[in-house]
């Protein structure tokens, strides 16, 4: 009997585990953004917030979009935190190369501090509505293998057109 419960509790304990979407957000999306845009002229929204993990080290090799994106091109980038004189933590204000990106805690402690986002740049060739509503990111956490997974914080839409409209509205 003692064995059983044992066998039980190590398969709940390995399920527990496999299940940790960690780097990437759990769950719906907690948000939505519009932004209108003019046909050729990029526009930037971030779409991912990723805690690293005290002691983690995550590599970040790419990532792809998923959504209605007939029409239009999308690259994606890391938004590391701006400290502001207030102290304020701001991400999306500077970005950089998503892939070969290396990030990591700064601070033992979970917070605003190991936070950063995963960004997108998206660039519409013609006028349209475009949304990326996941993202497939891949990554390597402490050396590891290669993994995958999808995540989102903020769907995003874009309204393109020439001239760039007033707003995008929803839908």
């Amino acid at each position: 009997m003692r064995r059983a419960l044992l066998v039980l509790a190590m398969a709940v304990l390995v399920a527990a585990c496999s299940t940790d979407p960690y780097p990437l957000p759990s769950g719906p999306p907690h948000a939505g953004q519009l932004n209108p845009a003019a046909v050729g002229s990029p526009v930037q929204a971030v779409l991912v917030y990723l805690q690293v993990r005290p002691g983690d080290h995550i590599e970040l090799l790419g990532a792809d979009a998923i959504g209605s994106l007939d029409g239009a091109s999308v690259t994606f980038l890391l938004s590391r935190p701006v400290i502001e004189a207030n102290g304020d933590h701001v991400i999306g204000k500077d970005f950089e190369d998503l892939g070969g990106a290396v990030v990591t805690a700064v601070s033992e402690s979970p917070g605003p501090d190991n936070t950063v986002g995963i960004a997108a740049g998206l660039t519409a060739s013609r006028p349209g509505r475009f949304e990326i509503t996941n993202v497939r990111l891949r990554y390597r956490i402490n050396g590891g293998g290669e993994q995958a997974g999808e995540g989102i914080d903020v769907v995003w839409t874009v309204c393109a057109d020439d001239p760039a409209p007033a707003e995008c509205p929803e839908e």
